[in-house]
């Protein structure tokens, strides 16, 4: 074959290819899903994020008429899953059901092998977690303000768990500090249930918690105010923080959403959007989250992005106010 002729079957090629990959790739985003889905967990088997992820998984997967497998992919408060999911292909079958905060927060508290803000494409809110404040039977305590009122009294004295750094339970705390302008000790723990076991056995005066619900539903501790956007709803009688006179800021109602790597088709999006969207709203579903201390809390993904933003800026002013952001 002459040069030239090469030349211009190759240019034909290119062109060709060119028009091509989108008629091809429209087609992979109209038959998906063909192949099961992973959905990664960023923490073990067993806790909330773990049995939120299957709960709705299951549902989700009737509709789509694809499994859904869950792995979990525990490991550097959620860097070990978010690394796997950026390194994955776009192509719609790996996902990752996570808190909002691994983007919100995480960036300000540890230097990340991947970029919160282009690496990674929020897809939809799913469901938001209420911790109740409780403290124990023994503290004399029934209201926040007289909790607040007995820090005041005694500066440095008492003390509340947490998760361990950074954790939820250990934010809510220090925002209540800053609020109230009360001194408190931080005592963290490994996990939800070290910290519950510390409350009850009196270690600790007070816990921002999930886990404190059946506690206090058990009359093993006083619950005090559910640091959530409204009442728990197996605790209807609890106010929240805000009702109770303590203008604390809520972050995103969807503390928890699902992600996936940049670059996942429009149309697949919408797809598992849609699936989630009609999991989290089923009655059963709702009820059985809402014995998790989960509140469904459906965001569509340019609402749960500017959500994500906002909690982004909270963080970034609050945690250098407090001493905890990374040295840079």
């Amino acid at each position: 074959m002459k040069p030239r002729a090469f030349q211009a079957l190759a240019a034909l090629s290119v062109v060709a290819a060119m028009y091509a990959y989108p008629a091809l790739a429209e087609n992979a985003s109209a038959e998906w899903p063909t192949r099961p889905i992973r959905v990664l967990v960023p923490f073990p088997p067993g806790g909330n994020m773990d049995n939120l992820t299957r709960l709705i998984g299951a549902s989700m997967s009737s509709t789509l008429g694809a499994t859904i497998v869950v792995e979990n992919k525990p490991g550097g408060t959620g860097q070990v899953a978010t690394d796997i999911l950026v390194r994955s292909a776009p192509d719609g079958y790996t996902f990752m059901m996570a808190p909002a905060s691994t983007f919100s927060r995480l960036p300000f508290l540890q230097k990340l092998p991947f970029d919160a803000e282009t690496d990674v494409e929020a897809i939809a809110g799913v469901a938001g977690y209420v911790p109740v404040l409780a403290v124990t039977k023994d503290l004399g305590v029934n209201s926040l303000p007289e909790l607040i009122q007995l820090a005041k009294q005694k500066p440095g004295t008492l003390s509340y768990g947490s998760v361990g750094p950074s954790s939820e339970s250990h934010i809510n705390s220090e925002i209540l500090k800053a609020v109230a302008d009360i001194d408190v000790l931080h005592v963290p723990f490994k996990g939800s249930a070290h910290s519950l076991t510390a409350l009850l056995g009196g270690h600790i005066d007070m816990l921002i918690d999930g886990v404190t619900v059946s506690a206090a539903k058990d009359n093993r501790v006083i619950p005090l105010a559910a640091f959530y956007g409204e009442r728990h709803p197996e605790l209807p009688d609890v106010p929240t923080a805000n009702e109770s006179g303590i203008e604390v800021r809520i972050q995103s109602a969807s503390t928890f959403g699902m992600f996936a790597p940049k670059g996942v088709p429009e149309p697949i999006r919408q797809k598992l959007a849609a699936a989630i969207e009609l999991a989290i709203k089923d009655p059963e579903n709702v009820k059985r989250l809402q014995g998790m201390s989960l509140m469904p809390a459906w965001m569509p993904a340019d609402d749960f992005r500017a959500a994500i933003q906002e909690d982004t800026e909270f963080n970034r002013a609050f945690l250098e106010g407090i001493g905890l952001t990374q040295q840079r």
